[in-house]
């Protein structure tokens, strides 16, 4: 999701088109009153809407955990294609509903509609889910796909500016002075190896947490999670974010994987 050489692939922040919408249905829930006890609060952050029916797109998010993704696809039922969407563990599918053209427009044979998706990421961490645009008899041949990438930032903690994989090191990044990354690396306890993360001079920790792998859903046994740094760049210069994938007792001699950021903050 960041770029290893520079800023980062793609915009993290989309679309905040569904803050108008946020707000009327606070005011709605205002009007009638406190929810049902044990209830859960509904809260969009954010849209992505890719009705430009590209043949293929990938795009990123970053949004608070267990706040909604909605995902807008223009979609033509007669042709015989729908959409569907491949969820990884830890992201559930909130709702799916189809519009038709509007009834007050004149009608037009085999005209299609807006295929919508809500989903969440229920847990901190790093996630890409796939669409396909397909035939049920033609699985195997997509007209369209998409894929996106959620972050879902750790509860009660800043967004962070950019988030960064294994995919971006060895990287760069130039900033502000006060901004938060993100590093987000595959780690897996049970084989002995874990992350060491060492912070450079000027660069201070917010958070350094494991994401075990589908906290929500059925775990399976010996899966990787996530390891998750947040990391507040405080004074200007140049500086490194550096670790290493080791058995505690091999680390200063062998190690299974690397990752390396130079930062520069002015």
């Amino acid at each position: 999701m960041a770029s290893s050489r520079g800023a980062p692939r793609a915009t993290l922040l989309l679309s905040l088109a569904v803050a108008v919408a946020t707000l009327a249905a606070g005011l709605a829930l205002a009007a009638c009153g406190r929810s049902a006890p044990g209830t859960p609060p509904v809260a969009v952050g954010h849209v992505v809407d890719t009705q430009n029916s590209r043949r293929a797109w990938s795009e990123s998010v970053s949004v608070p955990a267990g706040v909604q993704v909605v995902i807008y696809e223009s979609e033509n039922p007669t042709t015989g294609y729908r959409w569907s969407l491949r969820l990884p563990p830890g992201v559930t599918q909130v709702g799916s509903s189809f519009t038709a053209p509007s009834p007050s427009a004149p009608a037009v044979m085999g005209a299609g509609g807006v295929r919508t998706f809500t989903v969440r990421a229920d847990q901190a961490g790093l996630y890409r889910l796939t669409g396909l645009y397909v035939r049920p008899w033609e699985p195997a041949k997509p007209a369209r796909r998409f894929t996106l990438g959620i972050y879902a930032n750790l509860p009660s903690q800043p967004m962070p500016r950019a988030v960064f994989t294994q995919k971006d090191s060895p990287g760069t990044l130039g900033t502000d002075v006060g901004a938060v990354i993100a590093v987000v690396l595959k780690e897996n306890p049970s084989t002995g190896y874990s992350w060491a993360m060492k912070l450079g001079p000027g660069l201070v920790s917010l958070a350094d947490r494991f994401v075990a792998p589908g906290a929500v859903t059925p775990a399976l046994v010996g899966a990787a999670g996530q390891h998750i740094w947040l990391v507040k760049v405080q004074r200007a210069g140049t500086t490194t974010l550096t670790g290493i994938y080791a058995r505690p007792s091999q680390a200063a001699a062998k190690n299974a994987a690397s990752f390396s950021l130079t930062i520069t903050a002015r």
